[in-house]
């Protein structure tokens, strides 16, 4: 062993082309190529513990040496912080000490620990410049210390000292001490998905598999989200008649499913394409696909004029194409108060009060009355991020009318309502369910923003929650609260507007979180809709779609999706008359393909299922034509079960079995092979009374009645 692992330090030393690592560089060498067969990594930073503490600089705490032992590193730094406005304020930092190129392949370690609870930092790598990051993660520490493994892929090329590392530490008052901090750069010698990840970030609150929530979410989801189907078939004397077959097949679900979608992609726009085109209508293989979608650019202010990726006119051929297979429209938006977020002119112009609001006027006025667009959202985001952008209410303010500057988003709701008054008005923010677990009082301010446009008589009509998780995604028990507070103070209608998940979360867990978010938002009376932000990573803003890789493989998230949306929350069932003539099916709300099938004949209706709906259907059939047609079998009460046999001689294919109450109401379905000759069932939930059993194969059926006492 300690052969195996001089060799592998001596490899990384001549690769690295550094001289004297310590021990601890080589320590963390001999790791990576033990654990993950990692070689050929340069040292981004010093390759001595002593060496990269003395490059480095801190701000905004009081620092102090500290000695480690029983750990790889032995130097570590201990900061003392007071809480900031930001957590920015109190930092440590490191610079590159050798130039990085656009696509290497990058690893950050470090080692954290605080005896403080609660507490965190942001853990990041930024350029120097423009700040803009390459990887950043909030995490929580503990009081033992814990190694921190983050890859990156570099999006450009950094000179020496233009990409800073470290830490935000001024979260609250706080001690942090840190050791070990490393950056290590493997050109393009690996794929990135080789490189490892360790936040510590494999569970989150709620995803225990016996978490209180799930049981009362089933119930909810069990209420909110499903209605009965009563079906009642007679002959064509109008007499009940038993034996009909009626399948019942789901389209669409009522609750919205959806996507954030590039007009230029889909419907023979300028950047056609077919797959995926494809996948927006069938993600499941079997022709389910989004039933809404958000345009990720397209309507925001400058897109639409500026037509970044299709003009006015394509944008409103891109909506036709989406109601032509049934798919409904978010706005997004019509104001984001940002300069940044604005046309350039709006800054130059922001001492001028009546230039500024008869611009943003007239753009309203422009989109929501463009032919095609603005009246088909269904939903449009009103106002977007406004607890963060206040540019528009800072140049406004204590301008005559406008004191606070804010009394302009009341103007544009009012103007939004009067001209799209069929659309649903929504505000947007990313506060609150998304910083869950770091919110520093932004929900508050959000709050007071939405009690003051409703207070100005504002017609606000929806709560956009953003979701763009981090790597300690919000937890389930937390979000539901975050609902719950904004659902009990306005009674408004919800969506989950912005999903998708930082990359820095196991695969795994980001498709267990994606089960639980969807589950958690589907059971709550306020939501009315989940849409991802993307769901490609050929299309997608931080190249971490939720569904589907590069090369259209899908992801472990993107399996939790498709089988909780068109399989665990999917209704699709054929079912027997009763000797009542009826079929009661429970089935999740949304469109309906139904479909009566007796003697040869059929008769088919599309209906939404948005309550509890009955359909009757004259037949031409003759009551008992289509029972008891010589197939045999024996039925066997036994203790809390029935035992069915039948001649396996005499059949062939698939037996089809179920039993339903004398209400309609199906009991159990089975499909066995015949060559088994029986099947058996439990009855020990079943009240007592009378049910009706159907046995049926190769278009013969015979049904018989059955007490349970």
């Amino acid at each position: 062993m300690m052969k195996t692992f001089l060799l592998v330090a001596a490899f990384w030393l001549a690769l690295s082309h550094m001289s004297a690592q310590d021990a601890y560089h080589l320590a963390l060498a001999a790791q990576l190529q033990t654990e993950h067969g990692l070689t050929a990594g340069q040292w981004v930073l010093p390759n001595t513990e002593a060496a990269t503490f003395a490059a480095s600089s801190s701000y905004g705490a009081t620092v102090t040496n500290i000695s480690v032992t029983g750990f790889p590193f032995t130097q570590g730094r201990s900061f003392l912080i007071t809480a900031g406005q930001n957590p920015y304020v109190s930092g440590h930092l490191y610079n590159n000490g050798q130039t990085i190129t656009t696509g290497d392949k990058c690893l950050l370690v470090l080692w954290l620990r605080s005896p403080t609870p609660n507490a965190q930092v942001n853990i990041f790598a930024e350029d120097a410049t423009t700040y803009a990051k390459e990887v950043f993660a909030t995490v929580p520490l503990t009081e033992q210390w814990q190694q921190f493994v983050l890859p990156f892929e570099s999006t450009a090329a950094y000179p020496l000292n233009q990409l800073h590392l470290g830490l935000h530490l001024a979260w609250l008052n706080q001690t942090v001490e840190v050791g070990g901090f490393a950056l290590l750069n493997f050109k393009n010698n690996y794929p990135l998905s080789q490189l490892p990840l360790n936040l510590h970030n494999d569970v989150y609150p709620g995803s225990a598999p016996d978490a209180p929530w799930r049981a009362d979410a089933a119930a909810s989801i069990e209420q909110l989200r499903k209605a009965n189907l009563t079906v009642t078939v007679t002959d064509q004397n109008g007499q009940p008649l038993s034996g009909a077959e009626v399948k019942v097949e789901m389209l669409r679900h009522e609750f919205a499913f959806g996507t954030a979608v590039i007009s230029n992609r889909f419907g023979g726009g300028n950047a056609q394409d077919n797959v995926y085109e494809q996948k927006m209508l069938d993600l499941d293989g079997h022709g389910h696909g989004f039933n809404w979608v958000v345009f990720e650019n397209d309507l925001k202010w400058p897109a639409w004029e500026q037509h970044w990726y299709s003009s006015q006119a394509e944008i409103a051929e891109a909506v036709q194409w989406l109601q032509a297979h049934d798919i409904q429209i978010r706005g997004h938006n019509l104001a984001w108060p940002g300069w940044g977020y604005s046309p350039a002119d709006l800054e130059p112009n922001q001492g001028d009060p009546n230039y500024l609001k008869t611009r943003i006027r007239t753009h309203i006025n422009n989109i929501l009355t463009y032919p095609g667009v603005g009246a088909a959202c269904q939903d449009w985001d009103v106002l977007n991020e406004i607890t963060a952008n206040v540019d528009y209410a800072n140049a406004l303010a204590n301008t005559p009318g406008y004191p606070t500057g804010r009394e302009l988003y009341t103007e544009i709701f009012e103007q939004a309502d009067s001209l799209v008054p069929n659309s649903t008005l929504y505000l947007n923010d990313y506060v609150a369910l998304e910083r869950g677990q770091t919110d520093n009082g932004q929900t508050a301010v959000w709050r007071s923003r939405i009690d003051e446009l409703l207070a100005a008589g504002a017609p606000v009509e929806g709560i956009g929650f953003q979701g763009h998780f981090g790597a300690f995604p919000t937890g389930i028990p937390m979000a539901k609260a975050i609902l719950d507070e904004f659902y009990t103070a306005y009674g408004l209608e919800a969506k989950i507007t912005e999903y998708d998940i930082s990359n820095l979360v196991p695969p795994q867990t980001q498709a267990q979180y994606m089960r639980d978010i969807l589950t958690i938002s589907f059971a709550h009376p306020s939501i009315t809709g989940f849409m991802m932000w993307g769901f490609w990573d050929g299309a997608h803003w931080m190249s971490n779609a939720p569904l589907f890789n590069t090369d259209w493989s899908m992801k472990p998230s993107g399996v939790a999706f498709v089988d909780q949306v068109y399989h665990q929350w999917w209704t699709d069932t054929t079912v027997v008359s009763t000797a009542t003539g009826t079929v009661l099916v429970r089935g999740f709300k949304g469109k309906y393909k139904v479909t009566v099938n007796c003697g040869g004949q059929h008769q088919e209706q599309i209906l939404v299922l948005d309550g509890d709906k009955t359909w009757d259907v004259n037949t031409n059939c003759t009551v008992g034509v289509y029972e008891n047609t010589g197939i045999a079998f024996t039925v066997t009460r036994l203790p809390a079960q029935i035992l069915l046999k039948w001649d396996a001689q005499a059949m062939a294919g698939l037996v089809h079995v179920q039993v339903s109450n004398t209400g309609g109401r199906l009991m159990m379905q089975q499909h066995r092979d015949a060559s088994m000759g029986a099947c058996n069932f439990s009855t020990a939930s079943w009240p007592a009374g009378v049910y009706f059993l159907t046995l049926e194969n190769g278009g013969r059926l015979r049904t018989e009645r059955i007490i349970i006492e």
